[in-house]
């Protein structure tokens, strides 16, 4: 694994900013930014029946927007402990001398808190449910996956319900593990959280 000195992490819940934050501290400060969406169809493709038996498990947008919250939270956590040594191992294959950001939903507290020595390497930003319906709303994927889906009213709404119950189970995490979150709201402009993170990471 490499010095984890060189790797910051931003997890968080869906549409909390992670994404765009990201690449803004990528161009101010030189990172080369690992995003976690970009590798997760690679992860379940390498994955292994009796290691990873919830990352390797073939499901559809109907069987996951049909679970009931507490068993897709279940599912969700599992999935997400099985793919983050395959996450690792990208890690350390990333070799041009730069630090690296890496940034997804995928970064679990409790796994992130064994991978780093000091706080000031990982944040976690998390949405409220203005902000994230607010934004959500305006993204075609999830549009596209509930056309899957045999109810696609109900679909929508258990898709809305479990990321934000995903977003709960984050916030609790991270303050149970007294490790470093922001709370996203309504009105926020993402980019101001820019600066904030870069303090919280000791770059300015």
């Amino acid at each position: 694994m490499k010095k984890t000195s060189l790797i910051y992490w931003i997890g968080g819940s869906t549409c909390a900013g992670k994404t765009s934050i990201s690449n803004i501290l990528a161009a101010k400060y030189g990172f080369t930014v690992y995003h976690c969406d970009d590798y997760l169809g690679k992860h379940i493709d390498q994955s292994d029946a009796q290691k990873h038996p919830n990352l390797n498990k073939k499901v559809s947008f109907n069987d996951i927007l049909s679970m009931k919250v507490k068993e897709y939270l279940k599912w969700n956590v599992d999935v997400f402990c099985e793919e983050f040594e395959m996450i690792l191992e990208d890690l350390d294959k990333l070799d041009d001398g730069k630090p690296i950001l890496v940034e997804g939903i995928n970064l679990l507290p409790k796994l992130i808190r064994d991978q780093i020595t000091d706080d000031d390497h990982a944040v976690w930003l998390v949405a409220n449910e203005m902000f994230y319906k607010k934004h959500q709303m305006n993204r075609n994927e999830m549009f596209e996956r509930i056309k899957e889906c045999s109810n696609p009213e109900q679909a929508l709404h258990n898709y809305m319900s479990d990321d934000l119950a995903f977003g709960k189970y984050i916030l609790n995490d991270v303050k149970r593990l007294d490790m470093k979150v922001m709370e996203v709201g309504d009105e926020s402009d993402i980019t101001k959280y820019v600066d904030v993170i870069s303090s919280y990471f000791n770059l300015l």
